[in-house]
């Protein structure tokens, strides 16, 4: 499993990074299909409604959400670059920069949904967004914290 288990937590990374990438780019360019759900579960009222009663707030709501989704879009390249450059070479300062990057990623994606309630639809993407993340992590962990430093 030597050699193996880096090159499969780096697949694996990857595919995570390229996941986010994908959520990032739906959060950015069709935000408001995308919090639809969210907005009625978390205020019981549709988004239809609310933008008709205020529609400068509504408009707040979604500039926030597309600015998360900016952020995730950042989150993404770094996964992607930190794989390619040094998580691939079994790198231990990769796999603290991913542990930490991708804990905060799906931990307050997850936890987002928890706190407003509605762990349906999407939740699923976090989800198998986490387990990407935790797969890629635990996979090669043994082998990156066994070797010697280089």
């Amino acid at each position: 499993m030597s050699r193996s288990s880096v090159k499969i937590g780096s697949i694996l990374m990857h595919a995570m990074g390229w996941f986010t990438l994908v959520m990032a780019l739906l959060w950015v360019f069709i935000t408001e299909i995308m919090f639809v759900s969210d907005f009625l579960a978390y205020t019981g009222q549709t988004y239809a409604d609310y933008l008709a009663a205020n529609p400068v707030f509504a408009e707040i709501y979604i500039i926030t959400k597309r600015l998360v989704g900016f952020v995730l879009l950042g989150v993404a390249l770094q996964i992607l670059f930190i794989t390619k450059y040094g998580y691939e070479k079994g790198e231990k300062w990769a796999w603290v920069a991913l542990l930490i990057a991708g804990g905060l990623l799906w931990g307050t994606l997850i936890g987002y949904r928890a706190f407003i309630g509605y762990l349906g639809g999407s939740t699923i993407a976090f989800v198998a967004g986490a387990v990407l993340y935790a797969l890629g992590i635990l996979i090669p962990a043994r082998e990156i914290w066994s070797k010697e430093p280089s």
